[in-house]
């Protein structure tokens, strides 16, 4: 079920918001035996109220204009929240109910108290006469190429159907992301959980060997010497060169990955890493191929996918090479045409065989259902690779560590063995 409050009497009174001590019923909302929408004179009161209340909260800026004039946006990306909204928006439009009903319905459930300012302002927009694309476009709650799916839901009658199709993407889409990440996992806790053991050993164990080797009368290594000024200073300076190697790799990681204005690089660098390379290309051709067949099939124009579609990429590389597609198309080539202009470029984004498959369906007049068929070719191998990456890169992360042991072994070795053969001779 997607209420979440517990049953209650159709006398109880409902509260909205977490702080708030006043409350409307509205329960008679729900009785879609009747009409599956209000009539303008209850929808009008219910408003009313709702506004009131939402004005003696103060939700939003605290400015003294009505909340009803404003839209509330939000970032396009879709959270966990807004996913369980569009499902529970699926099922109540499919049962037949209408959308301003459905929207009031799920802005009462809703626990998010962001999207639940979102959903409030998406309410009002629909309640004044917008459809529901529109505002979703108005308040940017949906990446452009979903909201043209409801768009076309919408103009077909097939609403239920496109949130629904929707709602499949979006699973698509994390069920891809959480590979990568998955994939990324065991490769970076094994490399903080040297670098950790590095400084550990070297801030506290070897300055103790330090002290050791200092009081033996023998000629000590070039390794032993280095291992022991290292040892020296970590132990003399740990408080400053702890905290500095931690923040260090934080700040690259960051950099690499997060912050959008140097993302570009973490990614360049991810994409020309051996098997995660492959990984990438499956996942984002695979993610390419399905929502073009979705938008396809759906009525939209090439050109628009296309360009719809560059926005939705996670990498820039696919962005900038979509939004090329879609510019060359605008301009009369083909598919084939595009990828031989740039066969180098081309090769390194799209498998070849993946170029063929496109090519042939749109010689034969069947791209909607080859990008489709082609979509789940990819996304069962990325799954594969993904599964598979621990067991992939396990020997180059065996390589490194074992580097460092076999220093550290033979660093402290060599002064024993040659301690030993002075007391020998």
């Amino acid at each position: 079920m997607f209420f979440n409050n517990k049953s209650q009497s159709n006398h109880d009174l409902n509260t909205l918001g977490s702080n708030n001590e006043q409350s409307i019923d509205l329960n008679n909302l729900v009785n879609t035996n009747s009409s599956p929408d209000l009539s303008s004179s209850q929808a009008q009161s219910v408003l009313t109220e709702i506004d009131n209340i939402y004005n003696k909260q103060n939700i939003g800026s605290g400015a003294s204009a009505p909340i009803r004039r404003k839209i509330k946006k939000t970032s396009s990306n879709v959270t966990k929240a807004k996913k369980t909204f569009l499902d529970n928006l699926a099922l109540l439009v499919g049962s037949g109910m209408g959308i301003n009903t459905s929207l009031r319905i799920l802005h009462k459930n809703t626990q998010d108290k962001s999207l639940k300012k979102v959903l409030y302002s998406m309410l009002i927009s629909v309640e004044n006469g917008s459809s529901l694309s529109q505002t979703m476009q108005e308040h940017n709650f949906l990446p452009d190429f979903l909201v043209s799916l409801i768009r076309i839901g919408e103009e077909s009658g097939n609403l239920a159907d496109k949130i629904k199709r929707t709602v499949i993407s979006l699973d698509k889409d994390h069920r891809r992301r959480g590979q990568l990440r998955s994939a990324l996992f065991y490769p970076i806790f094994v490399l903080v959980l040297t670098t950790v053991l590095g400084v550990g050993v070297s801030t506290f164990i070897l300055p103790r060997i330090g002290q050791v080797f200092a009081n033996m009368n023998v000629k000590l290594p070039l390794m032993t010497k280095i291992l022991i000024q290292l040892g020296n200073f970590m132990g003399t300076y740990w408080y400053i060169l702890v905290p500095l190697i931690f923040s260090t790799i934080t700040i690259i990681i960051l950099i690499l990955f997060v912050f959008p204005a140097t993302r570009k690089s973490g990614q360049w660098l991810l994409f020309h890493l051996p098997v995660f390379n492959d990984l990438i290309v499956k996942t984002e051709v695979s993610r390419f191929s399905y929502n073009l067949a979705m938008l396809l099939n759906s009525g939209i124009p090439i050109t628009k996918a296309l360009s719809s579609l560059s926005k939705v990429h996670d990498y820039y590389m696919y962005k900038n090479y979509t939004n090329d597609l879609a510019n060359n198309i605008q301009g009369g080539k083909s598919f084939h045409n595009i990828f031989d202009m740039n066969k180098k470029k081309t090769n390194s984004i799209f498998p070849f065989a993946a170029q063929e498959i496109i090519t042939a369906g749109e010689e034969s007049g069947k791209l909607p259902e080859v990008l489709e068929q082609l979509g789940e070719k990819y996304e069962q191998e990325s799954e594969s690779i993904a599964k598979n990456i621990a067991v992939l890169l396990e020997p180059a992360l065996l390589i490194v560590v074992w580097i460092g042991v076999v220093f550290l072994a033979v660093a402290i070795l060599l002064p024993i063995y040659s301690l030993v053969g002075n007391f020998q001779t």
